[in-house]
């Protein structure tokens, strides 16, 4: 009786979790010139014993354009952020600039974004100081 009771309550946590994700685009630029192959990744944060999710993760093109989408499984609502690192104006310092977005819960989606889904972050000139902005040495 014991092992029928836990099937159905595993079954039941696996219907409650839901697909859930979010789609970011836009083009970094270091002044006048392109933020080519910068590293930017979608994550879901996550709090407690469960750790972050990446759902996409990738770098610009030589146009500094990028474009991520991704999703997870949770029971909760996801929290998810964009994470920015960069050399701009920064290249003689020691590990890479870091940046953080946190991505308005309204752009989260059932797994695949519609146009209005999608968070366009526009041109961003990474020249400039950030609030929160942090260094972190990335491996490839």
């Amino acid at each position: 009786m014991k092992w029928i009771l836990a099937v159905f309550l595993l079954a039941g946590v696996a219907i409650a979790m839901r697909k859930q994700g979010v789609a970011v685009k836009g083009v970094l630029k270091c002044g006048t010139a392109f933020a080519n192959n910068t590293k930017v990744r979608i994550v879901d944060i996550d709090t407690g014993p469960d750790p972050d999710d990446t759902l996409d993760e990738k770098r610009t093109g030589e146009d500094g354009a990028f474009a991520l989408t991704g999703s997870t499984h949770e029971l909760t609502s996801i929290d998810p952020v964009l994470y920015i690192w960069h050399e701009c104006r920064d290249e003689q310092t020691p590990c890479s600039r870091k940046i953080k977005f946190v991505i308005p819960k309204k752009y989260i989606h059932g797994g695949t974004p519609t146009d209005e889904q999608w968070v366009n972050i526009g041109v961003l000139n990474l020249e400039g100081s950030f609030d929160n902005e942090g260094r972190e040495c990335i491996k490839d």
